[in-house]
Formats: structure tokens, sequence, C-alpha cells
């Protein structure tokens, strides 16, 4: 309840009946005051307090944070809020637990965000077996029985010796288990927790170079990185899942309607007035930002496409995905954070954008007579728009005027950007822009990871946007820049001479249990 309003229910109810809104109104611009005292001792009390509170309640403003790491000597790494708060909190903890292999997974979920299976270099490496050495019961490591010790074919299959050659006769990856299994591991993918284990240590790996290959190797001297420089006895590495993007699993879904339906209204908001209609999703801006799925072709703005009637209309979309057409007759679309399948504005406008997009992944648009903004975009396909202005986005696909001619866009200008190789610019000014292959862990729309860089993307795509972030769609996720943050933060936190290298793996997706 506002402090005015409380104000105002203390007082004796023959007042209350005698007033007229005019002592109601007093009180009121008296609570806004309280208001404002009560808002910033509550923001006081949270500035001391750098980390991220657990039941959601308020935070310490960002600003603070570099302030906090002064105090504690720490080197903040991460390019997400989120992970710069457990920087901080947990500094110390950190500090007296370095070098040991929870920290180190630690570090990766709070700095990264990541999900992280860990294997260490030297395990991976072959070497020479010594005589007379007792080994570990094979129980230990998640079998069911010891090994017997003869015949030699069976003894042979003992995990714990050092065999570097590959037993044919038995497949090596991970099975589901039990937490009862003393060699028992648990990783969480996309909210869900897998409890499995090793099977068969010497086995031929089902899966070469994923989590599941525990193969030994002669020493790797080359520098490590997501591909190469595994086997070496001074590596940690890091097995993640690939960034979803905007299609994580279990993205809720609602059909296209207008007016909305109630269902629709449960996961979008809606507002606007005139000559403005906002559709947003509910968890944008919140710590459980989840996008929602918007199935049916949308079509608005119905009537004459004609520059200054009165139905020019602006509807903006936030945070969706727009799995079939979004087509207006007339008017303009600007979209925030949303994934579309195929944009089209009929307008006519060779001044203002009939078509404006931030942080968004697109397959195809087209404005034949308007101008097309976009500002850290992806656009997959074919982008046809008579003016182009782009910032830090990736074209996989040609600019062209229209769909009839393979003529590059009349005016516009494109920038900190990437383009086809064989792009020709036409009237399009540019400036700072790579023709450099992007690689994406998938090009096709709807899919986990679609519009996401790779690692093995060139650096004049991963840090070429004006900022030095990343350029596309997820230019404000700084997705290619976790990675490199825990390696960074991780050579504060592990041995001298020890190097982690993170990995993507797919296989991390179709975890067993």
């Amino acid at each position: 309840m506002k402090q005015g309003e409380a104000l105002y229910q203390i007082l004796p109810a023959l007042y209350r009946t005698r007033d007229t809104g005019d002592l109601k109104k007093f009180l009121d611009g008296c609570g806004v005051l309280l208001d404002q005292f009560h808002e910033t001792l509550l923001q006081r009390l949270a500035d001391a307090f750098p980390d991220n509170p657990a039941d959601g309640s308020r935070a310490c403003q960002d600003w603070l944070l570099p302030y906090f790491a002064d105090l504690l000597d720490v080197r903040l790494v991460s390019p997400l809020v989120k992970g710069r708060r457990d920087e901080v909190a947990n500094a110390v903890r950190w500090r007296q637990g370095k070098g040991t292999l929870p920290v180190v997974v630690e570090i990766a979920r709070a700095i990264g965000q990541l999900e992280v299976v860990l294997q260490e270099g030297w395990k991976r490496v072959a070497t020479t077996p010594r005589l007379n050495i007792p080994l570990v019961p094979s129980t230990s490591h998640g079998y069911d029985q010891d090994c017997p010790d003869s015949p030699p074919s069976l003894a042979a299959r003992h995990p714990g010796l050092p065999a570097a050659t590959v037993d044919f006769r038995c497949p090596s990856g991970a099975v589901a288990t039990t937490t009862a299994n003393p060699s028992a591991q648990q990783s969480t993918v996309d909210g869900t927790t897998h409890v499995w284990r090793q099977a068969s240590f010497h086995g031929s790996p089902c899966h070469p170079e994923s989590y599941e290959d525990v193969s030994r190797r002669t020493v790797d001297f080359r520098n490590g990185d997501w591909r190469a420089g595994h086997h070496h006895p001074h590596r940690i590495l890091l097995y993640t899942t690939p960034p979803a993007g905007f299609f994580p699993r279990n993205v809720p879904t609602v059909n296209w309607s207008w007016p909305p339906s109630e269902a629709f209204l449960d996961k979008i908001e809606v507002t606007g007035d005139g000559h403005f209609t906002s559709f947003r999703n509910k968890t944008l801006g919140t710590d459980h930002f989840m996008p929602v799925r918007v199935r049916r072709p949308i079509e608005l703005g119905q009537g004459p496409a004609t520059m200054g009637l009165a139905d020019a209309h602006t509807w903006r979309f936030e945070g969706l995905i727009l799995e079939d057409a979004l087509e207006l007759e007339s008017g303009r679309v600007e979209l925030f954070r949303c994934a579309a399948r195929h944009v089209q504005v009929h307008s006519i406008d060779p001044e203002k954008p009939v078509i404006a997009a931030r942080s968004c992944l697109i397959l195809s648009l087209r404005a034949d007579r308007g101008v097309t903004l976009l500002e850290y975009c992806t656009v997959l396909g074919r982008a046809l728009t008579e003016i182009m202005f782009a910032s830090d986005s990736i074209f996989l696909g040609f600019i062209h005027e229209n769909h009839s001619t393979d003529a590059p866009p009349l005016s516009g200008c494109v920038r900190y950007s990437r383009i086809p190789e064989n792009q020709e610019l036409g009237g399009m000014s540019i400036h700072e822009v790579t023709r450099s292959r992007p690689f994406m862990f998938s090009t096709q729309l709807g899919r986990r990871g679609c519009g996401v860089l790779h690692p093995a993307t060139p650096r004049s795509i991963l840090v070429g946007a004006e900022d030095g972030g990343e350029m596309g769609a997820f230019h404000d996720d700084h997705l290619s820049l976790l990675a490199e943050a825990v390696v960074e933060k991780l050579k504060d936190h592990l041995p001298v001479g020890l190097d982690a290298v993170v990995i993507p793996d797919m296989r991390l997706l179709r975890m067993p249990g």
C-alpha cells in the first residue's frame, strides 16, 4: 500500500466521510515524498551487499560493483552484471579453494552462466605402466564388481590401468546411474538434472572429442583452444552446452489472434493508443526471460499503403518468436529481441523506417518501397529494401532492392557489419565492414543455437562491433565473450602453468538419464 493511501486510512472515519477529495489529494502528495524516502532507504540497504539476492529482492546498483571489487582486490571479467556480482560475493571463498575442481566448475557457472563437464588433461595423456603399483578397486570407478585378475583379456579392462590402446570389444561412453554410485556425476542442462557415469574407460569412444571420450593420447603441444591441444597435462577441459539463443527447450506457445485471446494476454502484454500498439513478452527484462512462440501468420494494417494516411500505425513486438510471416499492408513495424521468419511491409516512405529492428534474428525481410533500420541483427536470408541502414549486424544473404532485380539498394549505410563476399554496394556506403564468413551452431530457424556464433568464427566478427563486442542478434547477451571471460578468470584461480579450455559439445544435449 502506498504511503498516501496509508495516511488516509489511519484518519478517523469522520474526516474521510466529510472529505470532498481535497484531503485525499493532499495526503497523496505527502505520501509521494514518504514513498521516495522509503525507496531510498531500501536501496541504501541493498547497496551494502554486492551479491545476487537469492529471493529475487532488490540488489545493489551496478555502478557500485567496481568499488566493491577494489576493496577485495577482485579483477572483474564477466560481461554479465549477474556474473560480476558473483565475482565480488565469492571472492574470498574462491581464493580459499584456489586450484580445486569444485571452484573451477563454480566459476564457470557464475562467470559465464555455463554448465560444464570437467576433465583433467593429465588423465587424457598416455603414460608408461609401472609394476607393483596397487590399483584402486573397480567399484570405486562405478563398476558393479571388481575386474578379475585372470584371464589377461578380462584383467586388461580394469579402469585404473593406464592403457592407451582402445579396446574395440566394448564401447565407451556415458550411461545413466544413481547418486549412490561412487563415480556418479550430476549435470544440469536446460533445467534438467542428469545423473551419469563413465562406462568402459578403455573402450572405443562412441563419440570422439566429446565429454564422453576419455581415451588417452600422446601429448599435444599445440596451444589449447576449443578444438586442439586437449591432450596435455597442463590443460583443464571444460565441455559446455552451446547457447540456445532464441530457441531453448520448453518455449511457451500461443496462437496469434486479433483481438487477442485470453491465452494470448496471459503471456503477452498488449498496450497502445490510436497510433501505436505494443506486444511485449511479460518475462522480458527479468532474470527468467523466456521467449514466447507466436504461431499463425500475422496480418496487420489492412488498407491502402500510401504515405501520410491516418491508418499509418506503428506495431511493436518485443521478446517473441514469430513462427510465421508478419505482413503489414500499411504502417510500420518495430522489433526488439525477436526471432522472425519473414517480415514484409508494403508502406511507402523513403525517409522514416518502415522496418526497425534491434537485437533480432530474421530469416528474411522485405520493404520494397521503404527504409529498413537494423541494429545488432542477424539476417539469415535475403533482405529486400529500397534503403538500408544497418549497424553491428550480420547478413548471410544478399541485400537487394526488390525481388524482381538483383540490384543493391538505392541508398543507405552499413557500418561495423558483415556482408556477403560478392555483395554489390550500389548506393550504399560502408564503414568498417567485413566480408569474412561467420560460423554458427545452426542457420535453421527454430533449431537450438540458430544464429549463435561458433568459436570458429573470425575475430573480425566476434569482436567486430563498434564497442568491441560481437556482431549480430546476440550482441547484448555477450554469448561469444562468456567462454573467454571464464578462461580469463581461471587464470587467477588455477595453479601456475595450468590453462583452461572451454569446448562446446552438442553431446551434452543428449545426456543419459
